[in-house]
């Protein structure tokens, strides 16, 4: 029996919204409200409903933070935080707009103003290897101060679960599931740990359409070395699920190898062939599918200007960006190069 959460589209949206006015309106506490501002501004329609809200309490923090600044003193609130605070304020509230997003040949291209305010994190260290332990001492999601940002926990398919909401959304309702959070595991996927995302992305896709999940190994632009899926919830497929590509039995290759996987057995079999070579990988499960992208690892490939990250979202075709000229200007070609840049080549025997 699933939680009720999970019970169809239309709940799980509601209850999510619901979470982030409650949160709005309840803590006060500054981490919050950029998690309510940057997942609001992603939503049109939670835009709308809480602009004047949001409005409101940002008039606030810049009081807040002014008054802090005269009396020579530190405002109150993670440094991180703060640091994107004076981001937001020197780019003006009243500048913010709802993500905006266009086709590009077959790419999702969006302009997302908010994500570009983000502190950096372990995404974009040069990795060696395909797993590291577990380090207590980074950041991690059994921080106390990160309780306030859970949508939803409890018992998923039989294991303890946490849904944490993503504070810099790129993803249509964009959540961070942890299983087991208190056990510490490392982001690698052990055989047990598979099995409970093929047959989560099963039994979702199949209740509430338009659900998926999104893995990145560690050296794939992981940006947490603890084991998390990100969730995401859209109307429309991602570009990777179109049938023109050949994964899917059309004629065009993919500008990188994407493996496409009916079954779970041969799915995992392959992952557990990558671990083996110590190659790093991205997942994308969606609409029955698992999709597989073994790609050369973060730090071996410099990027573009425009482009932060190939992580699963990218790798599946879609690519945040944080200039509206970058957003206006790029053509089919620019994101195809980079697919094709991570590609592992003949090193790897690529068919």
């Amino acid at each position: 029996m699933l939680p009720e959460l999970f019970h169809s589209a239309d709940t799980f949206r509601d209850r999510f919204e619901q979470g982030l006015i409650d949160l709005l309106r309840s803590t006060g506490e500054l981490g919050e409200d950029i998690l309510v501002l940057a997942n609001a501004n992603f939503e049109p329609r939670i835009w709308d409903h809480l602009r004047d809200e949001l409005r409101t309490c940002f008039a606030r923090l810049a009081s807040e933070k002014a008054t802090a600044e005269r009396k020579g003193r530190a405002m109150a609130g993670a440094a991180d935080d703060v640091a994107t605070l004076r981001e937001i304020l020197d780019h003006g509230f009243d500048t913010l707009r709802p993500t905006e997003l266009r086709r590009s040949g077959p790419w999702e291209l969006q302009l997302n103003q908010l994500r570009a305010f983000r502190p950096a994190r372990h995404s974009n260290a040069v990795i060696s290897g395909i797993r590291a332990p577990f380090d207590a001492g980074r950041f991690h999601f059994d921080k106390p101060f990160l309780r306030q940002e859970i949508l939803w926990e409890g018992r998923l398919l039989g294991r303890a679960a946490t849904l944490f909401y993503n504070k810099f959304p790129f993803a249509d309702y964009h959540g961070l599931l942890v299983p087991d959070l208190g056990e510490h595991r490392s982001q690698f996927l052990e055989a047990a740990d598979f099995a409970f995302l093929w047959d989560l992305a099963q039994e979702l896709a199949a209740r509430m359409p338009g659900f998926g999940l999104g893995y990145n190994s560690y050296g794939a632009h992981a940006s947490v070395n603890h084991l998390h899926f990100q969730t995401f919830l859209r109307e429309e497929p991602l570009p990777i699920e179109d049938p023109h590509w050949s994964h899917n039995g059309g004629p065009a290759p993919y500008p990188c190898r994407c493996q496409r996987f009916d079954n779970p057995q041969d799915a995992g079999g392959f992952i557990d062939g990558l671990h083996r070579q110590e190659i790093s990988y991205n997942l994308i499960a969606a609409s029955g599918q698992l999709y597989c992208l073994p790609r050369r690892k973060q730090g071996e490939v410099g990027y573009a200007p425009w482009l932060n990250a190939l992580a699963w979202y990218e790798m599946a075709g879609g690519f945040p960006l944080a200039s509206e000229a970058d957003f206006r200007r790029l053509g089919a070609a620019d994101p195809a190069a980079q697919l094709a840049a991570v590609d592992l080549g003949t090193a790897h025997g690529r068919r």
